[in-house]
């Protein structure tokens, strides 16, 4: 007992010597948040603005606070032609004009005027040229992951011009096949329906290259989008290549570096990434994120046949193991997912 009340008194004299550490609260005034781009696609072009949230305020901060509204959003080029951008809900924007394209070659600026009457501005940028994708290759690959072990691994492979400093971005979106028992086609028909259904696979990572290293060369097997495989079946894939600026590769640079960050609570705060939409009355007032000048080229891909490859084998047998949910597709991957093949494949 004795014993007990002398460990007691020491663990109570240790404890009143530690001191209280009071973490400062990190509070960061709202900012301005812009995103969009015009691109030599036909209109109408989108811009979505919200604002940064008040970081460590008292009670939270509401959602719909965050957007942007009656804003004056114009969208001007370098031979005076303007458009003007109709709000939508939400903090997005669109253009209304359908004789507004952006064109390879011309240079556009974003105006921003908020009903405090802040007004910010872009520099002009030229839209460069994009080169076509020559074609998608497709890759059987293992990806390491126990529940979906094996996918399909799509890269862009396309031909750089050798005249001039290049900058890409590149983004996909898929289609793969997940299956279920079905549901009579009709009352008191033996047969399934509803039993496939295609769910969407699209990246989720910022895909950015300079031609630096390869000017003028063939760019081969570009990584841009992996799509897991549940069953034999088809897979649609539809990839987008941009060409960006200078300004806007450095941009996307400096946030991934960002992204890439690892340290504890106690180290600074990385320095924001600011973007190109600037107060025009107070140059230290820059938005985050960026409104792009891009031209755009698009590719599509069916993969109808699976590779012999040495796994193939692993490939069927997990495939057949696959337990396959009852009822209606859409009940176990999403009531808006797609029953046939999407067309344009």
């Amino acid at each position: 007992m004795r014993q007990f009340i002398s460990s007691l008194l020491l663990l109570t004299v240790l404890a009143a010597c530690i001191d209280q550490v009071q973490l400062p609260i990190r509070t960061e005034t709202p900012r301005l948040v812009v995103e969009g781009q015009i691109t030599n696609e036909a209109p109408p072009y989108i811009v979505r603005l919200t604002y940064t949230g008040n970081y460590g305020g008292e009670g939270g901060q509401n959602v719909n606070d965050q957007y942007v509204t009656g804003a004056q959003v114009t969208l001007g080029d370098d031979q005076g032609r303007s458009a003007r951008f109709m709000s939508t809900g939400s903090g997005m924007y669109q253009t209304t004009d359908a004789t507004f394209r952006g064109q390879v070659g011309r240079a556009y600026s974003l105006t921003v005027t908020l009903t405090d009457g802040r007004r910010y501005m872009t520099k002009e940028e030229r839209m460069p040229a994009v080169p076509q994708l020559d074609s998608i290759s497709a890759r059987l690959v293992k990806t390491g992951n126990l529940a979906i072990p094996y996918a399909f691994a799509y890269g862009a492979n396309m031909s750089d011009p050798g005249n001039e400093q290049n900058y890409y971005r590149w983004t996909a979106y898929g289609y793969t096949n997940r299956l279920s028992i079905g549901v009579p086609c009709s009352l008191g028909s033996p047969n399934l329906c509803n039993n496939r259904c295609w769910t969407m696979v699209s990246t989720n990572v910022v895909n950015i290259f300079s031609d630096e290293a390869i000017n003028g060369n063939p760019l081969r097997n570009r990584f841009v989008l992996q799509i897991p495989i549940y069953t034999v079946a088809p897979q649609l894939v539809e990839m987008q290549q941009y060409a960006i600026t200078q300004a806007n590769y450095q941009f996307w640079k400096l946030y991934q570096q960002q992204n890439a960050r690892t340290g504890s609570i106690f180290d600074p705060l990385p320095a924001p990434v600011t973007g190109n939409l600037v107060n025009a009355s107070d140059p230290t007032d820059l938005a985050r994120g960026y409104f792009a000048v891009t031209s755009i080229t698009r590719r599509r891909l069916r993969l109808q046949e699976y590779p012999r490859v040495s796994f193939y084998p692993a490939l069927t047998s997990f495939i057949s193991s696959q337990i396959i949910p009852p009822g209606d597709c859409r009940d176990t991957y999403g009531r808006n997912t797609p029953l046939l093949e999407p067309t344009g494949w």
